[in-house]
C-alpha cells in the first residue's frame, strides 16, 4: 500500500480445500450510480467548455503513426493467452516462455524496470534508476521498487513450479503487477507529453493498445468488461490529451491548465476501471472455490494496493478497510464483503 514499499508475499495456500474469504452481505452487482460528466470534462463532438479540435470525430489521431507501446501491449496479451488462467496452472515451460515475452528488447521489463508514479509528490531531480533511490521512495519508483521485482520473482517461483504457491498464484502476481503498470503508464506518459509530444500516443497505447475508437486490448479490455461506463469514460478522457495537444502544439506545451484537466479526467476514469477489476475479482473470489479462488484473490489483494493513494485521499476510512483486506495472505482472513462496499464508496463515478 501506499507509504510501504514491502511486498507482500504470495498466497502460500497450496492445499486443494481452500477456505474463502468472509463474504456474507456482498452485493454482487455493482450499484447503478447516477453519473454525470464534470463540466470542464471533454467529450467529442459536444456542446462543451472545449474548443473545436482534431478529436471532436470521436477518433484517436495518433502524432506519430508507430506506437511502441503498442508491441508492450501485445506481449500483455500473450502472456494473458499462456498464464492468465485461473482454471489451470501454467507449467514451467510456459513461465520460461513468458519470461522471455516479458524481457523481449525494448519490451515489458524495460519499461517496468524504470516507471515511475506522477501521482506521488517527491524532490526535484528524483531518478528512480539511480541505485539506492527507489528504496527512498517506493511509492514514486513503484516500477523499480514494487513491480519489477514482484513480476521477476513470480516467474522465477513459476519456473521452479510454484515456489512454495500454486503456479497460478504466481500467475495472478504477474497479471496484476502488469495491470498496475499500465494503469501507471497512462498517467506518466500524460504528463511526459508536455515535453514530448509523441508520449500522448502511448498515454493512448497504454490503455488501448492501439485499438479503433471505443475499442481496446490489455487494460481497456480488462475495464470494458467489468465497466462498460468507466471504460466508455476512458476514451473521452484520452481524447481530451489528443484535444489538448491539437489546442496547444509547440514542442513545450504551454496550457498546463488545460493539460491537467484532460489528464484529470482522464485519470479518473481508467482508476475507476481498475478499482472495478479489483471489485470483479472480490467477487469471484467468494464464488469460485479452491485453486481458482486463490487466482482472484491474489490478484485482487495484489492489484488493490493501486488504489490506495485515492482511496486515501477520498475517503480515509475505506482505504484502511481496504489495506486490512489486502494484507491477508490467505483468503479466509479477509473481509471481501466489507473490501467490495469500500471500493463502490470511493469509486462510484469515472
Amino acid at each position: 500500500m501506499s507509504g510501504d514499499g514491502g511486498l507482500p508475499d504470495a498466497t502460500t495456500v497450496t492445499d486443494a480445500s481452500v477456505e474463502p474469504p468472509r463474504c456474507e452481505g456482498l452485493s454482487a452487482t455493482p450499484p447503478d450510480f447516477e453519473c454525470t460528466p464534470l463540466d470542464t470534462d471533454y467529450a467529442p463532438g459536444a456542446d462543451d467548455m472545449w474548443a473545436a479540435c482534431v478529436s471532436d470525430d470521436g477518433e484517436y489521431h495518433r502524432i506519430q503513426e508507430d506506437i511502441s507501446s503498442v508491441a508492450r501491449i501485445a506481449a500483455f496479451e500473450e502472456l494473458a493467452a499462456l498464464l492468465f488462467d485461473p482454471a489451470r496452472d501454467p507449467s514451467p515451460d510456459d513461465f520460461l516462455e513468458g519470461r522471455l515475452i516479458y524481457q523481449r528488447d525494448e519490451g515489458l521489463d524495460s519499461r517496468v524496470v524504470r516507471r515511475y508514479d506522477p501521482h506521488f509528490d517527491v524532490p526535484d531531480g528524483t531518478d528512480c534508476t539511480l541505485d539506492g533511490v527507489p528504496a527512498m521512495f517506493p511509492d514514486y519508483c513503484v516500477g523499480p521498487a514494487v513491480l519489477a521485482p514482484m513480476i521477476l520473482d513470480a516467474f522465477a517461483a513459476g519456473i521452479e513450479g510454484g515456489g512454495g504457491a500454486l503456479p497460478r498464484v504466481q500467475a495472478a502476481r504477474v497479471e496484476a503487477a502488469l495491470l498496475w503498470f499500465l494503469y501507471v503508464s497512462t498517467a506518466k506518459e500524460s504528463l511526459t507529453c508536455t515535453t514530448t509530444p509523441k508520449d500522448c500516443d502511448s498515454a493512448y497505447a497504454y490503455y488501448t493498445g492501439g485499438e479503433p475508437a471505443r475499442g481496446g486490448l490489455g487494460l481497456a479490455a480488462r475495464v470494458e468488461a467489468v465497466d462498460p461506463a468507466a471504460h466508455d469514460r476512458a476514451w473521452d478522457g484520452l481524447l481530451a490529451l489528443r484535444c489538448w495537444r491539437d489546442l496547444d502544439p509547440d514542442p513545450m506545451a504551454t496550457d498546463l491548465a488545460l493539460r491537467d484537466r484532460a489528464r484529470a479526467q482522464y485519470d479518473r476514469a481508467v482508476l475507476d476501471g481498475v478499482a472495478a477489476i479489483v471489485r470483479d475479482r472480490l467477487v469471484q473470489a467468494c464464488e469460485a472455490t479452491d485453486a481458482e479462488l486463490l487466482y482472484h484473490w491474489e490478484l485482487a489483494r495484489t492489484l488493490g494496493r493501486a488504489l490506495d493513494r485515492e482511496a486515501t485521499a477520498r475517503d480515509p476510512d475505506a482505504a484502511a478497510t481496504l489495506r486490512a483486506a489486502f494484507a491477508s495472505d490467505a483468503p479466509s482472513d479477509a473481509d471481501a464483503a466489507a473490501a467490495v462496499d469500500a471500493i463502490d464508496a470511493v469509486f462510484d463515478c469515472p
